[in-house]
C-alpha cells in the first residue's frame, strides 16, 4: 500500500452525515469512504480525450434533458463505487480466511 499523509477536510454535516451512512452500511470506515472518493476523483478527472474526431454510436449518447443525463452519471458512479466495495470485500475475506487456521 502507498504511504498515506493525513489532512483535514471541510465538509458540511450532511454529507458527514451520509458517508457516515455508507461507511455503516459497507462495514467500512469513515476514512475509507472518503479514501475511495478521493481515488475514483484522481482517476476520472478530465483528460485530453484519446478518441478525439470519434464519436460513439448513437446507441451510447444519452438522449434526454439535462437532469435525466445527470441523474445517469450519478448511477455510473454509484454503480462503480458499489463494484469497487464488493471487490475490497471479497478481497479482505479471503485474506481473513487465508490467515484462519
Amino acid at each position: 500500500m502507498a504511504r498515506m499523509s493525513r489532512t483535514t477536510i471541510m465538509a458540511d454535516d450532511a454529507l458527514l452525515d451520509e458517508l457516515r451512512e455508507i461507511a455503516a452500511e459497507e462495514g467500512i470506515s469513515l476514512g475509507e469512504v472518503i479514501r475511495q472518493g478521493l481515488e475514483w476523483r484522481a482517476k476520472t478527472r478530465r483528460r485530453v480525450p484519446s478518441f478525439i474526431g470519434k464519436l460513439p454510436p448513437p446507441e451510447h449518447v444519452p438522449v434526454g434533458p439535462p437532469s435525466f443525463i445527470a441523474r445517469n452519471d450519478e448511477q455510473l458512479i454509484e454503480q462503480y463505487i458499489r463494484e469497487k466495495h464488493d471487490r475490497l470485500r471479497a478481497e479482505r475475506q479471503g485474506a481473513d480466511q487465508g490467515l484462519r487456521p
